[in-house]
């Protein structure tokens, strides 16, 4: 069997949200992904406006949301009470595994992680966690602390598939990726998985860099490694009148499970 996994941080409500989140919904439907970790998930205060549950109606999955970081923020020219936070969709059932915060600064703000259990057969599970760290830019330490207890949080968890994803917030050469690569012993599945240069899932201020991830971690009863191939950068392209899916690209990797 063959899993595919996509990470997109979904720009919360800024653009052209209801068209951008269309486009996202259209280009996920081509792509047909089994699971997305999705960052930055709008939900108004009211839950009228649920980026989360839109796409998981117009694609058909289950799905689970963990508020984070309530504030008002404009939708268009309307100021709006929303969260921003996490969430997950599934073609498998999925149940809550656990959520946790992070360390913050002040500067920052509520931070969180999701972890999510997702039943592929009943004798294979795949834990799943998804992250969104702090964007601050002169905040090493405070990302690798963060890092560091996402560590703590996910190694040797008794399941046969342990994938940490999402928007890190630095680049793959940084202090605190290589940091998180010795705590866990982790891969990139973007790498492992014969993933194309360039490597760019954010174009900021006339700069391209990669800041999503996907990681795999050693796992099962021999704690190998899974087989991961046609990882690629996913949600790249606009539509006719040029409105992308989100600030961010998505990256794929797929998993094979057997």
């Amino acid at each position: 069997m063959q899993i595919q996994i996509v990470t997109i941080n979904t720009w919360k409500c800024d653009g052209d949200y209801y068209q951008r989140r269309q486009v996202l919904a259209n280009q996920l439907k081509t792509l047909t992904p089994h699971i997305i970790a999705c960052q930055e998930c709008f939900l108004s205060e009211d839950e009228k406006i649920d980026t989360l549950r839109f796409l998981a109606e117009e694609l058909d999955m289950y799905y689970h949301f963990t508020p984070a970081r309530f504030k008002n923020r404009l939708l268009g020219n309307d100021e709006v009470s929303s969260h921003s936070g996490l969430g997950v969709l599934s073609a498998f059932p999925i149940k809550v595994f656990a959520e946790f915060d992070l360390p913050i600064s002040d500067a920052d703000g509520e931070r969180k992680v999701q972890q999510i259990l997702i039943e592929i057969t009943e004798q294979k599970r795949l834990l799943l966690t998804n992250v969104h760290l702090t964007h601050l830019q002169n905040a090493v330490e405070l990302r690798k602390n963060q890092l560091t207890l996402i560590a703590q949080k996910t190694v040797d968890k008794n399941v046969e598939y342990n994938i940490i994803c999402g928007d890190f917030n630095t680049t793959p050469d940084s202090e605190e990726i290589a940091q998180f690569k010795n705590q866990t012993k982790a891969i990139d599945c973007y790498e492992t998985g014969d993933g194309k240069a360039p490597r760019i899932s954010l174009i900021e201020n006339n700069t391209e860099r990669n800041v999503d991830y996907i990681f795999a971690l050693p796992a099962g009863r021999l704690r190998e490694y899974p087989t991961v191939t046609k990882s690629a950068i996913v949600l790249n392209t606009a539509d006719e009148s040029g409105v992308y899916p989100s600030d961010h690209f998505g990256i794929s990797t797929t998993l094979i499970t057997a």
